[in-house]
């Protein structure tokens, strides 16, 4: 499904979708009266169940609350009916056949009224790689919109609290870093307009002070704030800070959709896409296990009663992969008895969200399970210092991309980088200053690479990019981009400015002559010793 990329588009789409589904009631009203007219056997009354059941979960979606209330009546009236014997259901079949009838009239009045959508909240749009600054050091100010540009930001500066209010009414920034007083003596603790509107509009502060004390701290966690700095700034840490703000801020994890309610899976998808979560609908159920293991979700939503399998089952066979053991998956359903709930739990769901549900209430519950399930992978997969994905998992990652690669016969590029002379780095300004150094070229890689490419530490200052569908020239020039902006950048320490350069191999799946990720590695090592032999700061791709 394409994903809106602005209001007009999301405003369009959610229209065309809640039209479509207008548009398909009085059909699936006609189809359950039909299956009554035709019978009242055991396939008969499943039909109904069926049908009420995904219209009770999705009416409310849409907008037709009472359309959903009758609907779930016709469904439990179905069960109460279908757990009667042939007599006894002769006598409750007129009952629900004349309830059906009046949810077609419903239909049919609903339809006629042309109800108006109530409307969804539409957001000013965040930019989300804007940076404002508000700070009375002018040389600080400067470094930072230096270092920041280099990374790819965009920096706007600004003077007063006033003026940032007034470009805060006509754009949204992702994250504003602001002294907490100026010279002038204006305090950002008095701008109660100024933080409300960065509240509401989902900017992320940073705050920066002169003095640390744990009155100080307190105040600034009132504000809500998420990062403090005390002067004189560790720029290289403010950077990465910054940068780690950004990358949550851009995605927010990704959803794999099981409903086999196609209309309500892609409002679902629209809603949580709208958010910054990324989405994928299943397309065929005999093929859900390597959907999820291309598309590695952080959460899994699912539909528990589906005509060919119960989401339980679903959930059970999922459980009998050990890689997919740790993704959180969170039935939906317009089930309401809580001992089914749970019952349908003990087959490995974690949670259960009973539909109807707000389009608000869904994104924000989502969220908090994928904050959670994303804190835990990270705590699994990343490199805490540079938060890059570890030896292991890089590994992993070039691995799944080869396959792919090999599958579709599209190309594949692995980049080995090694920082120059870094042990120099060392013992002239000490470890630490080489884990700022370690991070800022983590914090570069992330930024520069595209959504679909995965960078890793592979070990002490060495990195290794998986780039798919990228052919050598490109996966060349990428690097040199790098490359060029890693030089660019300026490090501090005991009074003392130094650049840094990088190594780098590139090799490509299109040579033909790799069987396995692991001798396109080895290849990508030996391109990078061949750029070290050749004078280092420079780049050198594997030929066969």
């Amino acid at each position: 499904m394409k994903t809106p990329n602005n209001k007009t588009d999301l405003s369009a789409a959610f229209n065309q979708l809640r039209q479509r589904f207008a548009e398909s009631l009085p059909q699936r009203a006609a189809a359950m009266s039909e299956a009554m007219q035709a019978g009242h056997d055991a396939a008969r009354l499943r039909t109904v169940i069926g049908e009420s059941h995904k219209l009770a979960g999705a009416c409310g979606t849409f907008g037709y609350s009472m359309l959903g209330a009758m609907a779930r009546q016709i469904e439990q009236l179905a069960r109460v009916v279908q757990q009667r014997s042939l007599a006894e259901q002769e006598q409750a079949v007129p009952e629900l056949v004349n309830l059906i009838r009046e949810f077609e009239r419903a239909v049919m009045q609903a339809m006629q009224a042309a109800e108006q959508n109530a409307g969804y909240v539409q957001l000013q749009a965040v930019a989300r790689s804007s940076v404002w600054l508000l700070l009375d050091d002018e040389p600080l100010t400067e470094e930072i919109r230096i270092q920041l540009q280099g990374f790819g930001l965009q920096v706007q500066i600004f003077n007063q609290f006033a003026q940032l209010a007034a470009k805060l009414r006509e754009q949204t920034p992702a994250i504003v870093f602001s002294a907490t007083t100026l010279s002038n003596g204006e305090s950002l603790f008095k701008q109660t307009w100024l933080l409300n509107e960065l509240a509401k509009q989902q900017s992320r502060l940073i705050v920066l002070s002169d003095t640390d004390s744990f009155a100080m701290r307190i105040r600034i966690a009132q504000l809500r704030a998420e990062g403090v700095f005390f002067t004189p700034v560790n720029v290289p840490e403010l950077i990465t800070h910054i940068s780690e703000l950004l990358d949550y801020s851009a995605s927010s994890g990704k959803v794999y959709i099981v409903d086999d309610d196609k209309l309500l899976a892609e409002h679902y998808a629209l809603v949580l896409t709208h958010v910054g979560i990324e989405t994928r609908i299943s397309n065929k159920i005999d093929n859900i296990i390597e959907e999820v293991m291309q598309f590695q979700p952080d959460l899994i939503l699912m539909d528990i009663y589906m005509p060919e399998y119960s989401g339980a089952e679903i959930a059970g066979v999922l459980r009998q992969y050990r890689s997919l053991k740790r993704i959180p998956i969170v039935f939906l359903s317009s089930e309401q008895n809580k001992s089914l709930q749970i019952s349908a739990m003990s087959h490995g769901a974690d949670d259960f969200i009973t539909k109807p549900i707000d389009d608000v209430q869904l994104t924000q519950a989502l969220k908090v399970r994928l904050a959670r399930s994303l804190q835990l992978k990270n705590l699994i997969e990343k490199d805490s210092l540079t938060s890059l994905i570890k030896h292991a998992a890089i590994k992993d990652a070039a691995n799944m991309e080869f396959m792919r690669a090999e599958r579709s016969n599209s190309p594949l590029s692995i980049v080995m980088l090694d920082i120059d002379h870094f042990k120099r780095v060392n013992d002239s300004y000490g470890h630490a200053t080489g884990d700022i150094v370690i991070t800022a070229l983590a914090t570069l890689l992330r930024k520069r690479i595209r959504k679909t490419d995965r960078a890793g530490r592979y070990g002490g200052e060495e990195f290794l990019l998986v780039l798919p569908d990228c052919p050598t020239e490109q996966a060349c020039q990428l690097t040199e981009q790098i490359l060029q902006s890693f030089a660019a950048l300026h490090f501090n320490a005991d009074g003392q400015q130094f650049s840094c350069t990088f190594s780098a191999g590139v090799v490509s799946s299109g040579d033909k002559v790799f069987d396995c990720a692991a001798s396109m590695i080895a290849a990508a090592d030996k391109a990078l010793y061949q750029a070290k032999a050749a004078g280092r700061n420079q780049i050198k791709c594997y030929t066969a």
